[in-house]
Parts: structure tokens; C-alpha cells; sequence
């Protein structure tokens, strides 16, 4: 006889003590304050006040950063001023009509010059203390210029399409763009997303910088300037939070005509609680009281077992969990990651240890990774290098298998697990603990169905710990594309397993194991897959059945 089969439960009332707010994140978003125009462009910062680009009215309009109040309004000299910075007592204008940039003198009211920006276009300003730097919309790119003739020193892409504000604030760049709310961290060297947050408001057209590393924002919908803290805040963020239901089931069938044996399925146990991953309640078993195991990674596995499958019948087994999953984002500063000697030395002698999918003590890996740190020692730059190096190096290719990093090396392609064995390899060659983190995927709807799964590696980053950083999801074109794969977890995402590799009870696998024997010869089938019901909005609940409500 069959096994018993997983059964579906419904979610209670969709309340919790978290919150959801996207305000709620521990001292990103300090405080704001009310534009003196409904729709702010870009803004500047001078030391003392605010400058607000008015581009309806032609005019600058100079502002108390503590409440807002207006100081001073004078017209600007153009018709329709969007961009703007501060530098060297003078204002820098961009024109996105003209496609002008004029340095102004507020004092006196003098346009002291003008010149064309390299493509005609332009939404932002930005002065790094020698050179102006430009977020250049109709190129789709960050420009450095000389300040008094705007000629072009260097230009790289934006992260995402239609950059907007700009600011330079200790070292990086700070660039808006509306079409997703974010802002993102850039290094000006090289043009590397390096991080990036949700904007605190729906449409960021501006940003200046503010005492202490911090940054204003200007919203453009919502008409409010924000002072936000992204190096003193909590280091990440969630947004979005759905409810789910999510059932993993396994089945093997026996096709005859010999017996199946001591079967058995492994199901990696989900943890109660992660930043962005919340159990509503246990998960419900098919059958009441599985075995309950532990692996050498501390991994809580569920066993179920069946000692006879005879011809013509399964082995069903599986779970349904019911949880609450947000989308997550880590703000990553490199300055602020420790050194690796801060790691603890469990942590480091378990996950800089080798295993016989990483080879991590081949020549070829240890003079690949050596090639590839050179003589980095910050963490993140260590896990960052191998990152450009690996999506790099391979090209995305499903063709079934895991294969070694030696061979992802020559060869040039890979699965999501082979990409995340070849960066985990690299990651302990160079001295930086890593593991793997995986579960199951939404695929395109909120009810559907998951028999492909996903896996990434994590490395540990002293003063933030796990990192989740993904190499095939980040192998992408743009640099907002690839940073996206950095301190970033979509809520499509159901984490089942945390796992150093070669598990006594999992092996190299996720999410499940199973295994067993047979007598005679048997045709066998295995099965696995994994079915989603997800909430539509956030707030919504889930009823048995797949109906939704509003609580």
C-alpha cells in the first residue's frame, strides 16, 4: 500500500507581530521634510541648506533642511533646471531640454558658464571634489567631465535605465532610478553597483549628500525630501511580505516486477525564522511524527521510511509549511566589513574546508583563485572579484548533472548548482568561508508548480554574517542586474536548506534525499515537486482551496 499523502492546510488570520511597513527598517529612512514644490527635481546640498531644482517654475529655491522652510527663491538661468549640484560656491545646472549644464553663481546671479552635455541630455549632477560627474538619461550612463568644459573623462553604464539624481558622498556615487524606487551605491573607478536600497518614496528624482554620510532624497510623486542613513542603518532590508502556502511531496512508484526495499526520503526542515522568512506554524507532515535527524552542518532533516513498496504501488512522502516570505536586501558597505581575521574560527576551519564536489585544494582552483584576489584583503572585495570572475567565465546552461569545478573551469558553462559549486570553491580557496543556501522557487504565477528548484552560495562577511549572493541569477549585462544577485533574495524564494555540502544525511542535494534498494529487477519511477499558493498582495491571507480574503 501507498503511504499516507501530504495533506493541505489553510492559513489562519494573516496577523504578526512583524511588520511590514516599509518604513519599519531601523533607521535607514530618519525623517523628512516637505518639498516647497509638488513634484522636486534634483537637489543640492551647500553646507548649511538645501537647493531644489523647481523645473516647472525655472526657479532654485533654497531651503531649512530641518522643516523645509523656504530661505530664498531666485530664478535659475534656464528654463527648466533638473539636475544640480554644489561645488566651489557655485551651482552646477543641467538643462534636460537644452541639454546645457551652467555654472551659476547664487550670490551674484552670474552665469559664469555653459556647454553642451556629451549626448544633449542630462538628470543629475554630482561634484567629487575635482570633476563633475553626470547621470546622463538619454545614454544610459554615469559621465565624469571636466567641471568648466564638460568634456568627457570617463562614462560607464548606469546600473538600471534612466538614471536620475546624483550624488558623490565619501568615495562612491549615489544614483536614482524611478523605474524600480532604488538607489544604488557605485564605485566610480570602475562603475560597479556595489549596493543599493529601496527608495523611500515611489519616484527618487533627487539626491544630495548630507552631513555624516548620509543622504536627501527628493520624491517626485509623493512631493516629501528624505534624510536617510544607509552606514548607520540596520544592514538590511524586507519589503513586500506575502503569505504562502508551500507543499514539497516525493514519490517513488514501483513498477515491478521485483520489490523495493528500505526506502527512504530525507526533507531538509525549514527554519522557524530568517530576516525575511517566517514559519506561521508548524509544518504538517504526512505522517504525524517523522524521524527527526540532525547532519554534521547542524542541518534538521525530517526522515520518512518504507521497508517493502511491492509491485504496482508508491512511496509518497512530504510536508506542507505555511510561512510569510518578504523580499531582502543587504546594504553592503565595504569599508564597514571586518577583516577576515574577525571571522570565527569555527566558522572558518568548517567552511574553508574541502569537499569532493569543490576541490578546493586542486592546483587549478587554488591558482585560479589566487589569480583572481591577487592582493585583495577586504572580504567583500575577495567575494566580489570572484563574482565578476565566475559570471564572467560561464555561460548558464541546464543540461542536468553537477559537475566539478575543474571541469566548469575548461569547459564554460553550468547549471545554477554548478555555478554556485565553482563559487563556493573559489571563495574557500581564498581563505573566505562559504556555503550554499537553496529551496523552492515560485515559477511565474501564485499558484503553480516547482520541479527545477534553486540553489546559491553564501559567503560570511564579518560584521553583516551570511551573505547570500547568487552567480547564475547575477549573470546579467547591467550592473543594476548583476548587484542584484549580491545581499539580495526575492520573496519567490522558500529556504529550506543551509548547507556547507557533502551532508551525512542530504549528500550534495537540497530541499530532499531519498534513496533505496531493490530485489530483482524493478522498473522504478521517482517524482518530486513542489506546489505554491501565494498571496496576491501583501495583507492578503490564504483559505484552503487556494482562496484568498483580506483579513
Amino acid at each position: 500500500m501507498a503511504v499516507l499523502i501530504t495533506a493541505l492546510t489553510g492559513f489562519a488570520s494573516s496577523s504578526s507581530g512583524q511588520s511590514t511597513n516599509p518604513l519599519d527598517d531601523s533607521g535607514l529612512y530618519l525623517r523628512s521634510i516637505p518639498s516647497p514644490i509638488p513634484h522636486p527635481a534634483d537637489l543640492a546640498w551647500d553646507g548649511e541648506a538645501l537647493w531644489v531644482a523647481d523645473w516647472e517654475s525655472g526657479n532654485l529655491i533654497r531651503i531649512n533642511p530641518e522643516n523645509g522652510d523656504i530661505i530664498t527663491i531666485i530664478p535659475a538661468p534656464c528654463y527648466r533646471p533638473r539636475g544640480l549640484t554644489w561645488a566651489e560656491q557655485k551651482l552646477y545646472i543641467v538643462d534636460d531640454v537644452e541639454g546645457m549644464i551652467h555654472i551659476f553663481d547664487p550670490a551674484s546671479g552670474i552665469t559664469v558658464g555653459s556647454y553642451m552635455t556629451p549626448s544633449g541630455t542630462g538628470l543629475g549632477l554630482a561634484w567629487d571634489g575635482e570633476a563633475l560627474w553626470l547621470s546622463d538619461n538619454g545614454a544610459q550612463q554615469l559621465q565624469c567631465l571636466i567641471p568648466h568644459d564638460g568634456t568627457t573623462l570617463t562614462a560607464f553604464p548606469s546600473p538600471e535605465q534612466e538614471p536620475g539624481g546624483l550624488a558623490y558622498i565619501d568615495g562612491y556615487l549615489w544614483v536614482a532610478q524611478r523605474n524600480h524606487d532604488r538607489i544604488y551605491m557605485v564605485e566610480p573607478k570602475s562603475g560597479a553597483a556595489i549596493t543599493r536600497f529601496n527608495s523611500p518614496g515611489p519616484y527618487p528624482s533627487g539626491i544630495a549628500p548630507a552631513p555624516d554620510g548620509r543622504l536627501w532624497i527628493a520624491d517626485f510623486e509623493d512631493g516629501l525630501i528624505w534624510l536617510c542613513a544607509p552606514r548607520e542603518a540596520r544592514p538590511y532590508q524586507t519589503s513586500d511580505w506575502r503569505d504562502a502556502e508551500i507543499r514539497l511531496t516525493y514519490r517513488l512508484e514501483n513498477l515491478g516486477p521485483g520489490m523495493v526495499q528500505d526506502a527512504v526520503v530525507h526533507f531538509a526542515f525549514p527554519e522557524p525564522e530568517l530576516e525575511n522568512q517566517l514559519l506561521l506554524s508548524d509544518p504538517v507532515f504526512t505522517t504525524p511524527s517523522p524521524e527527526i535527524h540532525f547532519d554534521q552542518w547542524g542541518e534538521k532533516m525530517a526522515t520518512f521510511r518504507s521497508d517493502r513498496i511491492p509491485p504496482g504501488e508508491r512511496f509518497e512522502a512530504g510536508y506542507t509549511a505555511q510561512a510569510r516570505i518578504a523580499n531582502l536586501n543587504y546594504i553592503i558597505i565595504p569599508e564597514k566589513v571586518g577583516p577576515l581575521s574577525d571571522i570565527p574560527r569555527e566558522i572558518r576551519e568548517a567552511y574553508t574546508a574541502d569537499g569532493e564536489r569543490l576541490q578546493v585544494q586542486s592546483e587549478l582552483v587554488q591558482k585560479t583563485a589566487a589569480g583572481i584576489v591577487g592582493d585583495e584583503s577586504n572580504p567583500y572585495w575577495i567575494a566580489r572579484r570572484i563574482f565578476n570572475w565566475v559570471i564572467d567565465t560561464l555561460e548558464y546552461e541546464r543540461v542536468g548533472g553537477w559537475d566539478v569545478p575543474e571541469t566548469l573551469i575548461k569547459r564554460g558553462t553550468g547549471s545554477c548548482s554548478e555555478y554556485t559549486f565553482l563559487y563556493i570553491a573559489l571563495c574557500r580557496a581564498a581563505g573566505l568561508p562559504a556555503r550554499y543556501e537553496a529551496g523552492a522557487s515560485l515559477r511565474g504565477d501564485d499558484v503553480s508548480v516547482d520541479d527545477v528548484h534553486h540553489r546559491w552560495a553564501e559567503v560570511y562577511l564579518p560584521n553583516y554574517g551570511w551573505i547570500p549572493i547568487d552567480p547564475s541569477g547575477g549573470d546579467q549585462a547591467t550592473p543594476g542586474g548583476q548587484v542584484d544577485a549580491i545581499g539580495r533574495l526575492s520573496n519567490r524564494y522558500f529556504i529550506t536548506t543551509h548547507n556547507g555540502g557533502g551532508s551525512d544525511i542530504l549528500s550534495w542535494n537540497y530541499n530532499f534525499h531519498a534513496v533505496h534498494s531493490r530485489k530483482g529487477r524493478c522498473a522504478v519511477t521517482e517524482d518530486e515537486w513542489v506546489v505554491w499558493r501565494r498571496a496576491k498582495e501583501e495583507g492578503e491571507s490564504i483559505l484552503p482551496g487556494g482562496a484568498y480574503c483580506k483579513p
